[in-house]
């Protein structure tokens, strides 16, 4: 039986090219010259930058030069941009720990990462990362995001709503329900669907 991860590495046979997609995905803002690739990837340069030379073929990625410098960043507006980082969400780092301990986590009808996590974007005036609507059991959640915490570097806001408490917000047409319907989000447990009809 395949997982994520191997169907990811089926698809994309380069070791390279998914940690590069990878790094350039979990990093939509941050541009990276050759060298500095090579020390985040962990890989020898003239993988990476074959693997590089070819995403900016394929306009995954952009390029600018500074002073001698070429540095690469992630194209917003490359056509398969949003299935990628979809793809890649649901595979590694939160969202791929969320979805591979669904079984721990209890009776989790949606969980969803916002545009806040994924792409830097405010949802509304909130800084939510990470929301799950269900009878949630906070303490694995709790365990989970403590370890991605450490690994990310970086602080992750979540909540969690019990499923009753999502329906009465919604009919409220509460700001934060309403911005999760209609903004930007990957959808990790549940069906986009049936989280705007639920």
């Amino acid at each position: 039986m395949f997982n994520e991860k191997d169907i990811v590495k089926h698809l994309l046979v380069s070791k390279v090219r998914i940690k590069a997609l990878k790094y350039f995905l979990f990093h939509p803002d941050v541009p990276i010259h050759l060298r500095g690739a090579v020390r985040e990837l962990g890989e020898e340069i003239n993988a990476v930058r074959r693997e590089l030379t070819r995403l900016e073929k394929i306009k995954f990625l952009d390029t600018e030069r500074r002073g001698n410098r070429k540095y690469f960043f992630t194209n917003k507006k490359f056509s398969f941009f949003s299935e990628f980082l979809s793809i890649f969400h649901k595979t590694y780092g939160l969202g791929g720990e969320i979805i591979r301990n669904t079984g721990k986590l209890g009776d989790v009808q949606f969980a969803l990462l916002t545009s806040s996590f994924t792409k830097g974007m405010r949802v509304g005036s909130h800084d939510i990362d990470l929301v799950l609507v269900g009878q949630v059991n906070v303490d694995a959640l709790s365990s989970i995001v403590e370890r991605m915490e450490k690994q990310l570097r970086k602080e992750i806001n979540y909540t969690v709503l019990k499923n009753s408490e999502f329906q009465l917000r919604k009919k409220r047409r509460d700001a934060f329900i309403v911005d999760l319907i209609v903004g930007s989000k990957i959808m990790l447990i549940g069906d986009d669907e049936e989280f705007i009809a639920a």
